[in-house]
């Protein structure tokens, strides 16, 4: 194989990687909302997440 030809399938190969990333929440709030919003109904919750000191936390919480 070339280098041209390399350079070639390498540029069709990077034009399927996606140029950018939509990091909003717009489409889960949509979805959110169209489910009738049930965080809203939900009772008080602690979310503790991490690698380590999970249970410490959760002990002290």
């Amino acid at each position: 194989m070339t280098t041209l030809a390399a350079d070639r399938e390498i540029e069709s190969l990077m034009s399927l990687h996606p140029k950018g990333f939509d990091l909003s929440l717009d489409r889960i709030s949509r979805l959110l909302e169209r489910l009738g919003n049930p965080q809203d109904h939900l009772p008080p919750v602690i979310h503790i997440a991490g690698t380590n000191g999970k249970g410490s936390c959760a002990a002290f919480s």
